[in-house]
Order: structure tokens, then C-alpha cells, then sequence
């Protein structure tokens, strides 16, 4: 039986995630099929769209990410109480961001105001948008159905595109959010969809190396997309706390590509701490973080710590 997933995460503590979904059957309906040799690559710069659009609404915020032809991968940041702290202008202006009304397939922008208006004299229904929108497995819901929805109906079919549930493995410190990361941004070179960081497709590295101008590079690792943290006025992930990460992208940077040349008995131990991500366990982290994880949700000792 799956651990149900109030378990696997934590509804009082901010903390990372690695999330993985897969599509039915593991059939590639994000990538070239050679069985019936059509091309659904398109449908990867769908989800990234749609994943970035959501996580500037929810209560999340991304590290990292790749779409794969069968599966995606994502490194998010969540807080569970985020929404608690939301006026209830915020919550109807993340509502309307995330789920704009829309006329004749369209985005309707000039009824955005109205909609706005509507939810904040409404308290039963601003109040279920705030736990929505202060929901993980809410983001994952709402980041799927409607890729499901538009492949369908270019398919010309109906039923599931992704598997109904999730995988979320907790990350219980900075050290298993950065083996975390390194392991979905070099996902596309293990798939040998690429040899070289320059190379990966719809994967969070090749937006990161648009960023290396010198002070993006001097910079700590930032979320590339922030629903904790927003500036109205832009509308864009405005992060004006220090970050949560210790390592600077120039730093992250020369670590993926010392782990690709694997040279020293350092990266050999990055890619130890990266092997141990495709364990699938319940969280990550080292051996006390683990046992007080799981001694608060009764659960039997069956995770690895992540290698010394």
C-alpha cells in the first residue's frame, strides 16, 4: 500500500520536494514515439509554460526541473503555511493569475478585475482558494490536467495521460535540495538526449546558463519561479529575503560539469548523493534528520542517509 501523502509531506514545515510524474504506461507522449514515429516534443514547452505560470500563484517555489519524453521531473521549495499569511486581495489576485477567465478559448483580460471583485465578496469561495492555492498536491493537480486535456484533444482520444499519483520525496536539508537538483538538471544526459550542460532541452540548466552574467553567476542559487515572495506591480518572482540555498550559480554550475567528467573522488561522492535520488524513498537527508523524520510520522526505518 502507498504511504498516503499527508505522510510523505510536511503540512507545518517549509521544505523541498522532489517530485516526479509519469505518463501511462511510461508511453512517450512528450517525445518522438518510434512505434508510431509522430513527434510530441511540443508538449514539453506546454508544461514548462504551465509549471511556471502556477508556481509564481501557489505556495511553491522551483529550483529545478526537466520535461522528459515519458516523465518530468521538478525540485520545488513549499510552505504549507504561506497561505495563512495571504490578504484576501492576494489570495483572489493569485486565484485570477492562475485560473483567468476566458472567452472563446482566450484569455479575458478585462475581466479580471471583475472576477477579482466577485471572489473577495464571496468568503467560502476566497477561502477555498486559499487552501488550493496553499496545496502541493493542488499545484501538481492543476500543473497536469490541463496538459492532459489539450493532448487528449489533439490525440483525438479521452482518458489518463499521466499516471493519477505522484512521486514526492522530501528533502530534509541543502545538501539533499542540491544532490536533488544536480540529479533532474543531468537527467537529460543520462537519457543521452545530450552530452553537454549547453545541450539540455527544457531542463532548469539551460535557463540557469541564460543567466551567467557575471552577477547571476557571483549570485546564491534563487528559485526560478516564486509564489512566496511576488511583486504585484511586475508580476513577476521578486525574492527580497536571503536565499535559501549556499551555493552560488557559478559554483553549481562547475559542479554538474565536474560531475559529468567525474575526475575527482569528490564528484564521486556527488554522484553517490545523486544515485541515492533514484531510490525513490519517502525524504533524503542525513541519518538524524531521517529518524526524527520519520519518528514524527510513525514510519518504519527503511530510507538510506545520503552518502557522508
Amino acid at each position: 500500500m502507498a504511504t498516503p501523502r499527508y505522510q510523505l509531506v510536511d503540512n507545518t514545515t517549509a521544505l523541498g520536494y522532489h517530485l516526479v510524474s509519469n505518463c501511462v504506461r511510461r508511453a512517450w507522449l512528450c517525445g518522438y514515439d518510434k512505434r508510431t514515429r509522430k513527434d510530441y516534443s511540443h508538449r514539453k514547452c506546454w508544461l514548462v509554460e504551465r509549471m511556471f505560470a502556477l508556481a509564481r500563484c501557489f505556495a511553491v517555489e522551483i529550483d529545478a526541473y526537466a520535461v522528459m519524453s515519458n516523465h518530468f521531473h521538478l525540485v520545488v521549495h513549499y510552505d504549507p503555511t504561506a497561505c495563512e499569511d495571504w490578504s484576501p486581495e492576494e489570495v483572489a489576485a493569485r486565484w485570477v493569475d492562475a485560473f483567468p477567465p476566458s472567452e472563446r478559448g482566450a484569455v479575458a483580460e478585462d475581466r479580471k478585475p471583475e472576477v477579482r471583485e466577485l471572489m473577495m465578496g464571496d468568503p467560502k469561495r476566497l477561502e477555498k482558494a486559499r487552501q488550493t492555492l496553499g496545496s502541493l498536491s493542488s499545484f501538481m493537480k492543476h500543473l497536469k490536467q490541463p496538459i492532459a486535456w489539450r493532448a487528449n484533444k489533439e490525440d483525438g482520444c479521452k482518458g489518463h495521460f499521466f499516471e493519477q499519483r505522484f512521486y514526492s520525496g522530501a528533502l530534509l536539508n541543502e545538501e539533499a535540495v542540491i544532490a536533488a537538483m544536480a540529479y533532474v538538471d543531468l537527467n537529460p544526459v543520462r537519457a543521452r538526449l545530450a552530452r553537454r550542460l549547453a545541450e539540455c532541452q527544457h531542463a532548469s540548466i539551460s535557463t540557469r546558463l541564460l543567466e551567467n552574467s557575471p552577477a547571476a553567476l557571483a549570485d546564491y542559487l534563487r528559485p526560478l519561479a516564486s509564489g512566496l515572495t511576488r511583486n504585484r506591480k511586475r508580476e513577476v518572482a521578486h525574492i527580497d529575503r536571503p536565499p535559501r540555498l549556499g551555493m552560488t550559480l557559478a559554483a553549481y554550475i562547475e559542479r554538474l560539469e565536474a560531475v559529468l567528467e567525474a575526475s575527482t573522488d569528490r564528484e564521486a561522492m556527488w554522484i553517490a548523493k545523486m544515485t541515492s535520488l533514484a531510490k525513490r524513498q519517502r525524504a533524503y537527508g542525513s541519518k538524524s534528520l531521517l529518524q526524527q523524520w520519520m519518528a514524527d510520522r510513525g514510519l518504519r526505518r527503511r530510507e538510506l542517509p545520503l552518502p557522508a
